[in-house]
């Protein structure tokens, strides 16, 4: 494997801005989705820890690995990077220049933080040569609903811009990543707004609600539950009518269910691991902690 990857003379590299148009084409051959400027702009541009890292046979992307990062909701907001648009041409694959690339990776990284968390697919299981023992998994459920039970009318969806006006309520207490206003600002508000809604509920003075995103593909539609904020009271009362009421809704789920209007699309796994420093009791405050489709760019090709 090592003398395949020598015989490639291949050069690596953080992506700049200037490399949009080879970034577009990786991701196109890669995921036959078209990926715009101002996404990749957003996404790995935005802050001063982000960054795609990528390797070269010439001028040509050939292999990417997008680190997007974020603080942690723990007592301390320490930083870690998510991994994202990991990516490798077809004539290069299993030659050992995806597993070159993470190892590059992890060696930059690892002055700045000791957590990684990553989203593998069905295509892509690699965990940057991190040791099992080191790794959390979780396993969630990806589910869609397929039709409305009952009688009860569709639900009325409030623009994004009305977190403004609620901005008090948004905290992470429950979240994995650390989430206040800001977060949610930039997350949710900086880039295509127009395509995330608000579903409000509201009992006994307590207040929830879900962030949704609109996609349209095609003659296809849907509605996808990309976060919650707001009271755990009532969330779960909230959850059970939005998804019984409106169709096609995607949404994640860490338990198996089993209801008459949904259908189960796909297993996703999340898994953080630990570069260094792990002890066995963060493990359990990990598994409590809640992950929504937000947190990752999964929902977009949903």
């Amino acid at each position: 494997m090592k003398k395949k990857l020598n015989k490639l003379n291949l050069t690596f590299r953080k992506l700049k801005l200037s490399d949009y148009n080879q970034f577009k084409k990786l991701f196109y051959h890669s995921f036959n989705k078209k990926i715009s400027y101002d996404f990749f702009k957003w996404r790995y541009f935005n802050d001063p820890y982000s960054f795609c890292y990528g390797a070269f046979d010439s001028s040509r992307l050939i292999a990417n690995v997008g680190m997007f990062s974020i603080k942690l909701n723990n007592r301390n907001y320490e930083r870690l990077f998510s991994r994202h648009s990991s990516m490798v041409l077809e004539k290069y694959r299993g030659k050992g220049v995806f597993s070159d690339l993470l190892r590059r990776v992890k060696k930059k990284i690892s002055k700045k933080t000791r957590l990684l968390a990553m989203w593998p697919n069905k295509k892509n299981f690699s965990n940057f040569g991190i040791n099992k023992d080191k790794i959390i998994e979780k396993k969630f459920y990806l589910y869609k609903t397929i039709s409305r039970l009952g009688l009860s009318k569709s639900r009325k969806f409030y623009n994004i811009d009305k977190l403004i006006n609620i901005k008090y309520l948004i905290k992470s207490k429950n979240s994995f990543f650390f989430k206040d206003f800001n977060y949610f600002k930039n997350r949710y508000l900086s880039y295509q707004k127009h395509e995330y809604f608000i579903d409000k509920f509201e009992m006994k003075k307590n207040k929830s609600f879900f962030i949704l995103k609109f996609n349209k593909n095609n003659q296809d539609s849907n509605y996808v539950i990309v976060d919650h904020f707001g009271s755990k009271k009532i969330k779960s009362k909230h959850f059970s009518i939005l998804i019984k009421n409106q169709e096609k809704m995607i949404f994640l789920s860490q338990k198996k269910m089993n209801k008459p209007n949904i259908k189960l699309l796909s297993n996703l796994y999340f898994k953080i691991g630990f570069i260094q420093g792990y002890k066995q009791k963060e493990k359990k405050d990990f598994l409590k902690k809640e992950i929504f489709l937000g947190d990752t760019d999964i929902f977009i090709k949903v």
